[in-house]
């Protein structure tokens, strides 16, 4: 069982795209472990996609401010669950390569795990990830782009494991 709650939504939903049915807590116990880590790690590398793509200029009113700082948060959660499922399936998995990918993702997220902090973005001492909404609420849409954008180190780093992993999934076991 997970140390870490999943939040069902249609962020999420959408970055599993095919797999959506593997958001479902009773689908994923039922899911093979490759067809797990597939779908993960392709959530995860979306659920990236998503923050690259995402259009982090300041709005001119309020209410523009606050509609782009709800889709920042649910993309940031989206993506803190695939990230965790990702943690889940890789490191679990028979697979010592991926275990090992899971453990460089997680000492990555360590080392950049006060700067995130500073964001709301938040790890446990097992490694995985939740967002506090109330500090995208306090912060300027700007300087997330520096932390979580196309540019970001940390994501830059994180989109290379997540391709590591693809190369060592075996959907056929």
């Amino acid at each position: 069982m997970s140390s870490f709650t999943i939040t069902n939504n249609v962020y999420l939903r959408t970055i599993y795209g095919s797999n959506r049915d593997l958001t479902n807590t009773t689908k994923r116990e039922e899911t093979s472990r490759s067809k797990l880590s597939a779908a993960d790690y392709a959530a995860l590398r979306k659920g990236i996609a998503a923050l690259a793509d995402f259009d982090f200029t300041e709005r001119t009113s309020d209410s523009e401010t606050d509609t782009a700082k709800g889709k920042l948060f649910n993309t940031m959660r989206a993506f803190s669950d695939a990230y965790n499922n990702t943690l889940e399936s890789a490191g679990s998995s028979q697979n010592s390569s991926m275990s090992k990918i899971a453990k460089q993702i997680k000492n990555l997220s360590k080392e950049h795990a006060e700067e995130l902090s500073t964001y709301g973005i938040i790890f446990d001492n097992n490694g995985y990830m939740s967002v506090k909404g109330s500090s995208i609420d306090n912060i300027s849409l700007s300087k997330y782009e520096k932390v979580v954008g196309k540019d970001s180190d940390y994501m830059k780093k994180l989109s290379d494991y997540a391709k590591k992993l693809s190369k060592h999934i075996d959907i056929g076991v």
